[in-house]
């Protein structure tokens, strides 16, 4: 009762207006754009001498309260150099202010230290739970958003092997969804992965745990990833060449092209990557990791083994033109997007499903439309809208006549052929977001934020063996709606900061199965085409609090009720790897999260960062993965569990001292527990593994981030860098812990990865060159299911860069 009534004081106070402000103060509003009126978000304005600042908006504007007094407001910026304006005479204006920016020919972290954060300190101080990476620092690397987000705090990502590799990705031990400037993933095609996108064409990644914010509209549970593209108004170029272990090209080029008169732009980003993947598997008999071949019609053991069937390519090119900072639009832009690639399966689900014929490719194509405006029909109504209709179409075969052991040679066991395989399908995807935001007031202290997010994905499937002419089509539809409505207020002179929000998740679902028994000829015996449908409905609302004691010390609490729908993957399978599961229904769970932050600077030279979080999930149809056999081959199949409450604690600390180092230490640890009780109907037979942590899943991991960099230190206008890179993760069971005798249970070890990448660049950055190594140790990394990671590895990148 008591946690309820003290549930409904926090809501109360954070929906009631309420301002502590002087009624003294004075309001001063202004714009802060750079020198070609483009506005400039994230820009610390405060007044100095005291701890009062705000930071702009997307659209370049503020709004600050200022004491009785004489006072020098002071903007701050890492990328621009700082402004010093005189407020002697704010009774005498009458409208905002506008302030121009230059660009910062080089960084003096002196000037800053005081007054300025980086654009990822500044989201990360909001009222949500939130880890944001500045890709900045990695541009010079071969490393793709994958390896980056795996050293984030809470994150687990298991990937099945080298590139383009199958993965799952989660926060928090939940499944999280995956945005592109705004806009799920999964409507861009399987080339635009998280480990094939490479760091070059990202600003920056948001990582949001639990409560996410209204305009992503997502339907995950532990929460969501925005990766934002690299949208500089400028003109600029980015080209970049890798090259490194098992024969791995990474290519790609972003640019952008304006005409500050007329408006007119022209956006490119593209990337080629290509490896053959033929990296060493070795036997580890402690971990029962055994490869095999055939001799003498039996399987022997053997040692070592390289892959022999896992090439991976993919490419991707995106043309965007439009106008941008018109009267009629911020930015409207018509775009297109292709993409293909070719994908060898070397492996199912477990480590001997060897195969030697199959493969994938895909082709895809996507126009889009966008479209942003602030001050739309009314003042301080800004709109952000998005369309784009997709058609991917691909094929998976299998041209294999035998089984395959690891030497590569044809395996037959039965001394039967097996039938080849060549199955196509079709996926038309049609999405539409709107966003819309209105300040309620000219301070911009209350605002109302209205997302709908629509999309319905249909998948055409056709057996090429058996239908040859592609007369039989057996579709599958899966459509979503999402909407919500967040009421964001900032209270106690911007201290307090409160997001309220509702949801509503609608999932419809259609399947065709060919239930006909078919005779000589192709003629129909019996049975039919069968049409199923499904439809869920759910709402929910969540909470989010910020207060903050000071600038820089604050605490966040969260608590949400949220859902995750089952994806196309889930439900039908991908013709590959995994099975359907018609059966599978959406997740739920109740989340809270509570988290701190502090940053404090010593003698304005040694920098300090803290943030502790701690989460608890109380979820039902938990939705897992496990590993079916059918006809002798594995595969993997998506599952509920009825009931699992996860929970945990988050720990990152940063250091830097001036420009020359930074240190970065992060720790997670999470536990997700079975909360059934009874393994029967009757609720008479207590299940043997309630109270279980669920298998197959880390549980205990962090990282470390060492790197020093110098300017000038080999030259005028140059910067060397040394970065070094630790992970780690703690072993865990395979299967239930309270099944079958611990000393014989199968088990993924402890693991410790440590990595160096070098750089060096010239000519203030725009010639740049990299070495990195990845797993010097050559540690036997193991992941999903115990499939074998790539060891040992090197690469060189070289990278060209005009501002």
């Amino acid at each position: 009762m008591k946690i309820k009534m003290l549930f409904v004081l926090i809501l109360l106070i954070s929906t009631t207006p309420f301002t502590a402000q002087n009624k003294q103060n004075r309001t001063l509003s202004g714009t802060v754009s750079d020198i070609y009126k483009t506005p400039l978000p994230f820009i610390t304005v405060g007044l100095e001498g005291t701890s009062i600042g705000v930071v702009t908006d997307e659209n370049g504007k503020f709004t600050i309260s200022i004491p009785p007094g004489n006072f020098f407001l002071i903007t701050s910026s890492l990328e621009y150099e700082p402004q010093k304006i005189n407020l002697s005479d704010f009774k005498e204006r009458q409208k905002p202010l506008q302030i121009t920016l230059k660009k910062r020919k080089e960084t003096d972290l002196s000037e800053v230290i005081v007054y300025g954060k980086t654009t990822a300190q500044q989201i990360k101080e909001g009222a949500f739970s939130v880890n944001v990476i500045d890709l900045s620092k990695y541009a010079n690397s071969t490393t793709d958003v994958n390896q980056v987000l795996k050293r984030t705090t809470g994150v687990t990502i298991r990937e099945d092997g080298g590139m383009g590799s199958d993965f799952t990705f989660k926060i928090n031990g939940l499944d999280a969804k995956i945005f592109i400037d705004g806009v799920p993933m999964e409507n861009f095609g399987s080339s635009m992965s998280l480990n094939n996108i490479p760091v070059n064409l990202v600003e920056r990644v948001e990582v949001y745990k639990g409560v996410v914010p209204a305009y992503l509209g997502t339907d995950a549970l532990g929460g969501a990833v925005n990766i934002i593209t690299k949208r500089k108004n400028r003109r600029f170029l980015d080209v970049s060449y890798g090259y490194g272990s098992f024969n791995t090209h990474q290519a790609s080029l972003v640019g952008s092209m304006s005409d500050q008169k007329t408006g007119f732009v022209v956006k490119l980003n593209s990337f080629y990557n290509y490896s053959d993947n033929d990296y060493t598997m070795y036997t580890n008999e402690k971990y029962n990791v055994i490869l095999e071949k055939v001799q003498d019609g039996h399987y022997v053991q053997i040692d070592k083994a390289k892959r022999f069937h896992d090439r991976y390519r993919s490419a991707m090119g995106q043309l965007e033109v439009g106008f941008e900072n018109r009267k009629w639009a911020d930015r409207i832009l018509f775009g297109l997007l292709y993409s293909e690639n070719n994908k060898q399966n070397q492996l199912g689900a477990t480590i001997n499903t060897v195969k030697g014929g199959q493969w994938s490719e895909s082709k895809y194509i996507m126009p889009t439309l966008s479209y942003q405006k602030n001050d739309l029909f009314i003042p301080r109504l800004y709109a952000d809208l998005y369309t784009s209709y997709s058609k991917n179409t691909v094929n998976i075969r299998d041209t294999a006549t035998y089984n395959y052991d690891w030497t590569g040679q044809w395996v037959s066991p039965h001394s039967t052929e097996l039938d080849p395989g060549h199955n196509k399908y079709i996926y038309k995807n049609l999405v539409t977001r709107i966003n819309l935001n209105y300040d309620l007031n000219s301070e911009r202290t209350q605002s109302l934020n209205l997302n709908y997010n629509y999309n319905t994905i249909t998948q055409n499937s056709y057996d090429l063996i058996k239908y040859p002419s592609q007369e039989l089509d057996l579709p599958s539809r899966l459509s979503r709606h999402i909407g919500g409505l967040a009421w964001q207020g900032l209270w106690f002179n911007r201290k307090l900061t409160s997001i309220v929000s509702v949801k509503y998740y609608g999932m419809d679902t259609s399947k065709d199965i060919d239930e006909r028994v078919m005779g000589n000829n192709n003629t129909v015996l019996s049975g039919t085409i069968v049409k199923q449908k499904k439809f869920f409905n759910y709402y929910s609302g969540s909470l989010a609090l910020r207060y903050q004691f000071q600038e820089d010390l604050g605490i966040k609490f969260s608590v949400e009720k949220a859902y995750n729908l089952p994806s196309m993957t889930g439900l039908f399978g991908d013709g590959q790897n995994y099975l359907s599961n018609w059966d599978l229904k959406p997740e739920q769970s109740k989340n809270i999260n509570l988290g701190a932050y502090y940053n404090f600077f010593l003698n304005n030279v040694h920098y300090f960062n803290i943030d502790v979080s701690t989460f608890y999930r109380k979820a039902s149809d938990y939705i897992a993965t496990k590993i079916v056999s059918v006809s002798g081959k594995d595969y993997y199949q998506m599952y509920n569990e009825p009931g699992v409450n996860l929970y945990g604690l988050e720990a990152e600390l940063r250091y830097g001292y001036k420009d020359l180092i930074q240190l970065t230490v992060n720790g997670s640890y999470d536990k997700a527990i079975n909360n059934k009780k009874y393994s029967d109907e009757t609720n008479s037979q207590v299940s043997l593994t309630y109270k279980d942590q669920l298998p197959n899943r880390p549980w205990m991991y962090g990282n470390a981030d060492l790197t020093f960099s110098k300017k000038d230190l080999i030259g005028k206008n140059t910067r060397l860098q040394v970065s070094w890179l630790y992970q780690y993760a703690h072993w865990f069971y395979l299967s239930w812990e309270g099944l079958g005798y611990k000393h014989t249970k199968d088990f993924i070890p402890s693991q410790s990865v440590h990595s160096v990448i070098l750089g060096y660049s010239w000519k203030n950055d725009k010639y740049n060159w990299s070495f990195e190594a990845r797993n010097l140790t050559n540690e036997r990394c193991y992941d999903n299911f115990r499939l074998q990671k790539p060891g040992r590895a090197f690469y060189m990148k070289f990278r060209l860069s005009i501002m």
